[in-house]
């Protein structure tokens, strides 16, 4: 300042100090680097040699702490509209876009990253902060409760909606046009379609099967995507969540099939971490997935199989504490 104003009583000005103020604090810096500053006169003070050195690299320090705060302030601006969002492979494939889609008035541009795991996969990734918010489906093993279903201190869950699960079949399958209940039996004896071993839906249609007594002849595919290829264009059959096929019911390409027993719902919850709680993004979209006019995974509007007897949805335990809406079953 003393170099561009020209004396030390016009810098100080310029930095609101008064004269002596800046005085005593030139006189100080001197002393602690041994050298001399500046060449004061009558008519003003200039630079020595030394201090022009020491004022070129002032402004590049001066420049690189801005440029530290301007990086500081963007990368905050960018960490706050960033949600990291994952999900076990159906909810990610089909409904987290959707739920996306019907935030984007008040996302903005937020910078969104999806990604899919296993449940207990998930479960890591929201407790090493990996993933802001997960959405889980499934039930735990046998004999036990998934995490989800536990209380715990770690993370918190909250009920969304259900996912039915249903007997699928292609346009051109017979089973599409039938008129009765198919039995388990009947199921079973058909050339089937599944999820690899070790998925939740995978677990549930060999409970299912193994029931009947039946003997199971099967093509073992290791993605959604892939078995409503392989249903649409064959005579085989499957069973899935109703959530995965919801656009292949509208426009034909598949049809549910009425089976002679109960199918059961899976809960969709969201889960994250108590610790560190959740971003504001975040918290709008676990909204719009819970409210009432989020198009929910098992709907009545679209080729629903006839039932036979009322059936009982069964609701998430008080224990999980959680703040859930009457679904659209």
């Amino acid at each position: 300042s003393v170099a561009s104003c020209g004396s030390v009583g016009k810098a100080a000005q310029a930095h609101s100090l008064s004269q002596p103020a800046a005085s005593t604090r030139i006189s100080a810096m001197e002393r602690r680097l041994g050298l001399r500053l500046l060449e004061r006169s009558a008519t003003g003070s200039k630079l020595t040699e030394e201090g022009e050195m020491l004022a070129k690299y002032a402004r590049n320090v001066m420049q690189a702490a801005r440029e530290l705060l301007e990086f500081g302030s963007r990368a905050r601006s960018s960490e706050a509209k960033r949600i990291r969002v994952a999900g076990t492979p159906a909810i990610a494939e089909h409904l987290i876009p959707e739920w996306l889609n019907r935030s984007g008035f008040s996302f903005g541009e937020a910078r969104v990253e999806v990604q899919t795991g296993g449940i207990d996969e998930l479960r890591q990734l929201i407790l090493s902060g990996d993933v802001d918010l997960a959405f889980i489906d499934g039930w735990g093993q046998a004999g036990r409760k998934g995490w989800w279903q536990q209380d715990r201190d770690d993370v918190v869950t909250r009920y969304i909606c259900d996912d039915q699960l249903a007997v699928v079949v292609g346009a051109m399958h017979p089973w599409a046009a039938r008129t009765t209940p198919l039995t388990v039996s009947e199921l079973a004896a058909g050339p089937l379609v599944l999820r690899e071993r070790g998925s939740g839906l995978r677990e549930f249609t060999d409970g299912l099967l193994e029931a009947a007594g039946a003997p199971q002849t099967y093509v073992e595919l290791p993605s959604t995507g892939a078995i409503k290829q392989a249903v649409a264009t064959s005579q085989r059959v499957t069973v899935l969540n109703v959530s995965t096929v919801r656009a292949e019911l509208e426009d034909g390409r598949l049809h549910l099939v009425a089976v002679d027993r109960e199918m059961p719902f899976k809960p969709i919850y969201a889960a994250w971490s108590e610790q560190r709680g959740l971003p504001e993004h975040a918290v709008n979209l676990v909204e719009v997935a819970a409210s009432r006019v989020s198009s929910k995974p098992a709907l009545e509007s679209i080729h629903k199989p006839r039932q036979v007897n009322s059936r009982i949805r069964t609701r998430p335990q008080d224990s999980l504490a959680v703040d859930a809406h009457e679904a659209i079953a």
